[in-house]
């Protein structure tokens, strides 16, 4: 990902847009563009020419972004979970006087075509920071005259979408003063794709669990994973399949494992007495149905060992021990299994870091070159550290985003990728060198649960709770 100083002036290359960010998951937003923008087909997320946002804070809702064209452009917003809109910007400044001196300077020859009598419009004023009331859009209205539009307005599906945006609002109303107070103009050519969010909300789904993944993160997860039609999407955690619906949606033939055959097999039977499970999601929503879901133990993964190179990409929520502890099976060979159909096979402790070390070998195994492992870290700010975030010599680490959760601990979406093949005997030197693949964070149950503290790393017992860290806002 490549930078550019942050810069007083619009872009006049017709190729600089300006991508207007809603102000959650603020880690997470760049790394999303970047991965649609491959999966759009524009090379490697690399290659994307960032600017920095007026007023050089990086969590500012409003980036400028180098794109080929209107046709990209509009192909990443409509995946996007987190863009607002891309604007082709005309112009941009801290009064009017200004803005209207940058529109004038934004050349004509990409401004005339748009201003025609055959194309319909409408002009919509956005405030960030605070609604802008009717008088107050009015008067944006009058002042926007400046710019010779031909166009006939049609306020419901007109033809272009002009938009201004007025940062900061005169007034902060509570919102970071991080964000210099500035406006916006220019063409809409995408908007983002919310509407999935309540399309697939998870108080309207028919089987959930206690871990059930959030919808808008599920999605943000298969983008980051540049999950498409066509893709072999497995979940080696599948619990209750919110990840797995999630790529469903996109289009992804889907596998699903868990360690709980309940979950997979059981599910639930509703108020009306019929059995609620993994099948019913997909059914409901008119989804192409799993092809498998598998009792497995991802300690013990159930592919052979010659298959290589069969998956898309691996998108998981890992077990963690905050709602649900990791398990894995725990050989008894003396075991005599009386009935099979009602055998719940014993298990045993399975801790975040041999976890991970399994879920990051299976996945270099059996992902194409250019696939994907999207998957949560557990992160605590009294254990963090960077380069405990688990590596493996097939793997590349692409983005490393922390959502915050509470005072005491948050969870980081890690993205790799595949970037060449399988080495057995490579994996298992390297293995070998890292050691015991045990995490400072698998004591994150103490953690988010027990008062502690803790001096030099280490985790020390106190008779009285631990002073915690102040809630961590991404906004100041």
């Amino acid at each position: 990902m490549e930078f550019e100083e942050a810069g007083n002036s619009c872009s006049t290359s017709g190729r600089e847009y300006l991508a207007y960010f809603l102000h959650r998951h603020l880690d997470f937003r760049l790394p999303e563009i970047d991965s649609l923008i491959e999966l759009a087909g524009q090379g490697k997320a690399s290659q994307s020419r960032w600017r920095q946002p007026f007023g050089g804070h990086f969590y500012s809702p409003f980036w400028y972004l180098q794109l080929p064209s209107d046709a990209v452009a509009h192909e990443v917003a409509e995946r996007s979970i987190l863009l607002k809109g891309f604007l082709e910007l005309w112009g941009e400044g801290e009064t009017w006087e200004e803005l209207e001196a940058s529109i004038a300077a934004f050349p004509d020859e990409l401004k005339q075509p748009w201003l025609q009598s055959n194309l319909s419009m409408k002009v919509v004023i956005d405030g960030w920071g605070r609604v802008i009331n009717k008088q107050e859009q009015s008067e944006c209205h009058t002042r926007l005259e400046c710019i010779p539009f031909q166009n006939p307005v049609k306020l419901t599906d007109p033809d272009i979408v002009f938009r201004l945006i007025i940062a900061n609002c005169y007034s902060n109303h509570g919102m970071p003063d991080t964000v210099p107070k500035r406006m916006y103009f220019g063409r809409e050519v995408g908007v983002g794709n919310r509407r999935v969010i309540s399309q697939y909300a998870l108080p309207k789904r028919v089987y959930l669990g206690p871990t059930s993944m959030d919808t808008e993160m599920a999605f943000l997860m298969c983008n980051q994973a540049e999950v498409r039609k066509g893709s072999f999407v497995f979940d080696p955690f599948a619990g209750t399949g919110s990840i797995l619906v999630a790529a469903a949606h996109f289009g992804a033939i889907t596998l699903g494992a868990d360690i709980d055959i309940r979950v997979l097999r059981d599910g639930k039977v509703d108020t009306s007495g019929k059995v609620a499970d993994n099948w019913a999601n997909f059914t409901t929503y008119g989804l192409q149905q799993p092809a498998g879901l598998i009792r497995a133990d991802a300690h013990r993964p159930p592919f052979r060992d010659n298959l290589h190179e069969i998956l898309d990409a691996v998108v998981c929520d890992p077990p963690y021990g905050v709602r649900a502890g990791g398990r894995k099976s725990q050989s008894k060979p003396d075991l005599q299994v009386r009935n099979r159909a009602t055998h719940i096979t014993s298990t045993a402790p399975y801790s975040m870091g041999e976890c991970l070390r399994d879920l990051l070998d299976v996945s270099a195994r059996l992902l194409r070159v250019g696939g994907r492992l999207v998957y949560f870290l557990p992160a605590a700010p009294e254990v963090y550290r960077e380069e405990e975030v688990p590596r493996h010599p097939a793997l590349r680490l692409v983005a490393n985003s922390e959502q915050v959760l509470t005072a005491r601990y948050s969870r980081r979406l890690i993205t790799m990728e595949k970037v060449h093949a399988y080495d057995r005997e490579a994996a298992a030197a390297f293995h070998a060198e890292q050691g015991d693949p045990r995490m400072a964070i698998d004591d994150i149950p103490a953690i988010v649960y027990e008062p502690r503290q803790y001096v030099d790393g280490k985790l020390v017992v106190s008779e009285k709770p631990a002073n915690r860290p102040k809630y961590r806002s991404k906004l100041c």
